[in-house]
């Protein structure tokens, strides 16, 4: 199996910083998945510590809903909600599950090791900046510091799976999401510009929620890739094959 990292698209250069995906890119588990360097265990363990922050993904869709006041708007992300729950365009399996027969069909079982607080922070970081009532910080945080950059990190990681030979159709999960989160962050997207057309102040708070989300982020990958950790797994996925 083969794979490339996907760019991300020019036309979120006038929302993303480039300075947060240079932070999402330099930090030592995604530059070992680029380079092919990731060991199995590592990408197992991410998998293991993402399955705890994508299993709330509809929550996230759902608190964000609760504060867009357009009707309009609403239909729409709804729309991405359904696909999230296996009622669109994108399979008729919900992701949560989807994930969880990944897991299952790797031999990764989510209990085998406790949620790190990184991840925890993630996942509530991610709930808080959804239920704001300012809605341009959910939008921020769902739609700049997650849907639009799911493209380039999950083709990231495939790439690190790719290296250590992982099947290909053990995979899904993650290349759906690289083909269809695009269409999701774009329907976002069309709402923030409609949004900023009407009251440009609101992209400080915009703004403000992909921070968060791209920061929490961040601490999430460097928590997976603390030296000690990955020397660990490293010893063990050795006496493994012995």
């Amino acid at each position: 199996m083969s794979s490339t990292v996907v760019d991300l698209d020019s036309r979120w250069d006038t929302y993303i910083d480039g300075r947060w995906l240079e932070r999402l890119d330099g930090n030592p588990f995604m530059t070992r998945c680029r380079e092919g360097r990731a060991t199995r265990a590592e990408l197992y363990r991410f998998v293991r510590q993402q399955f705890h922050y994508a299993r709330h993904f509809t929550r996230y869709f759902c608190a964000l809903l609760a504060n867009v006041i357009d009707e309009r708007d609403r239909f729409e992300l709804t729309h991405n909600l359904f696909e999230e729950m296996g009622l669109g365009d994108l399979g008729a399996v919900p992701h949560a599950q989807m994930y969880r027969e990944m897991m299952a069909t790797m031999g990764v079982a989510s209990d085998a090791e406790a949620i790190l607080p990184a991840t925890q922070r993630l996942v509530s970081t991610m709930l808080s900046c959804c239920s704001d009532p300012r809605h341009l910080v959910g939008l921020g945080a769902l739609c700049l510091g997650a849907e639009a950059i799911v493209p380039h990190v999950y083709s990231t990681i495939l790439a690190g799976f790719a290296a250590v030979g992982e099947p290909a159709e053990h995979l899904e999960f993650f290349r759906i999401h690289v083909a269809g989160d695009d269409a999701h962050a774009l329907t976002m997207r069309a709402i923030i510009d409609r949004e900023l057309a009407r009251d440009p102040g609101l992209r400080g708070d915009l703004l403000a929620g992909a921070a968060r989300a791209i920061d929490a982020r961040v601490e999430f990958f460097e928590a997976l890739s603390e030296p000690q950790v990955v020397q660990k797994l490293e010893v063990n996925a050795r006496a493994m094959r012995m």
